[in-house]
């Protein structure tokens, strides 16, 4: 009982300080450029660097990704993982931990408050930010888990998000599986897929519509 009451109140404390943090009352929307939005756009992450997760490290494994896509620098996913902070009991990785090591890796980032937008106006939001050369990393579930991914480009007219999902599938050791070929990343996504992902995603009713805008 003692470890179960330490566990609780270790994870009611992250709570607080999470909400003091990152999610002051009034906050304001993000602004949104439409005239930078391109029709398309394609950040530079090689199929090379698809990586498969060791448990519980989707966090620290798009942290990696997205340093090594605006650094050219090719930094080892699990020594990410092996120092990120943030961890929860059950090893899940809070957003707190994401930023952290995106900072400490010089990488600057935005957390915008997407909560008030529209379906439709994240998906603009998105393709603004990504046709600046901004990688995104989302907050979501995937089979009843939350999850991060790495969004890394889009297509309009296509209506395809190209997206880096560190468990879509084992494929060679140490690899997933490819499934867009040339495309960065490792996965499509449409713009429904994407919203239905990121609607699963936050912890504790925090870290809802949780994204990190990623540049260097």
């Amino acid at each position: 009982m003692k470890l179960k009451l330490k566990i609780i109140i270790f994870v009611g404390l992250l709570i607080v300080i999470v909400a003091g943090i990152n999610f002051w009352p009034g906050k304001k929307a993000p602004e949104i450029d439409e005239s930078k939005i391109s029709d398309s756009s394609i950040i530079d992450y090689q199929s090379e660097f698809n990586y498969l997760q060791t448990v519980n490290d989707c966090g620290p494994y798009n942290v990696a990704a997205v340093v090594r896509s605006l650094t050219k620098e090719e930094v080892s996913s699990v020594e990410f993982a092996k120092n990120i902070g943030w961890r929860m009991p059950n090893a899940y990785t809070l957003p707190l931990g994401l930023e952290k090591q995106l900072k400490d890796n010089d990488i600057k980032i935005e957390i915008p408050n997407l909560k008030t937008l529209s379906d439709g106006d994240r998906i603009v939001f998105l393709r603004e930010r990504l046709s600046q050369g901004m990688p995104v990393i989302i907050l979501g579930e995937r089979d009843k888990i939350e999850h991060y991914i790495t969004i890394f480009g889009f297509n309009s007219k296509k209506d395809e998000f190209y997206v880096y999902d560190s468990l879509l599938g084992k494929g060679k050791e140490g690899f997933t599986v490819d499934e867009n070929d040339s495309l960065p990343g490792n996965r499509n996504f449409t713009s429904e897929e994407l919203i239905y992902f990121w609607r699963g995603g936050g912890m504790h009713g925090k870290f809802i519509w949780y994204a990190i805008v990623a540049s260097k």
